[in-house]
């Protein structure tokens, strides 16, 4: 028990830590597609590199945000029955729903994506458009990274819910 609510706490620290930390994204994106738009529309010149700091800091967001969202259960989930159901009904549904759909798809997307992931730092490639930033290697990273914290994140929250079947809580 003991091994688990460290592994679950641990999880939770990272995806807590990583989706505060990439939600100061957002100001910065709006910052930089406020400049982009201004020197587009206003002086006619534009930026590639601009146009890849907002993609970029767009992807890192949404994708190192994920199981921070899963915490916080931010997901999309379809509430016709679940929102009925008591609490150890719903610890059921969210333990199958992690253990049974979302653990084996971050794991098919971490297999699915490792040698394009590879081929990328292989060439260390950058952006395909004249002008872009380089580092598109460490982009492509992010998703790996994130289904494989996504995935750690699924298992703490069954752990979690496991411990709510139980009747038991884990101790913080």
């Amino acid at each position: 028990m003991k091994t688990l609510e460290l592994f679950v706490r641990l999880t939770d620290a990272v995806n807590e830590f990583l989706g505060k930390a990439v939600s100061w994204f957002v100001p910065l994106l709006m910052l930089v597609t406020v400049y982009d738009v201004l020197m587009r529309y206003i002086f006619r010149a534009t930026s590639v590199k601009f146009m890849d700091i907002e993609t970029n800091l767009y992807i890192l967001n949404f994708m190192l945000a994920a199981g921070w969202t899963l915490i916080h259960d931010g997901h999309v989930r379809v509430d016709l029955v679940y929102a009925r159901l008591d609490q150890k009904k719903k610890a059921w549904i969210n333990i199958f729903g992690s253990l049974v759909f979302c653990v084996p798809f971050c794991i098919l997307v971490i297999w699915t994506s490792w040698p394009y992931v590879l081929d990328s730092w292989r060439v260390l490639e950058g952006s395909p458009d004249p002008g872009g930033l380089p580092g598109t290697f460490l982009i492509k990273t992010s998703i790996p990274v994130t289904f494989f914290l996504l995935g750690m994140q699924a298992v703490s929250q069954a752990i979690k819910n496991l411990f709510t079947v139980m009747g038991k809580e884990v101790k913080a």
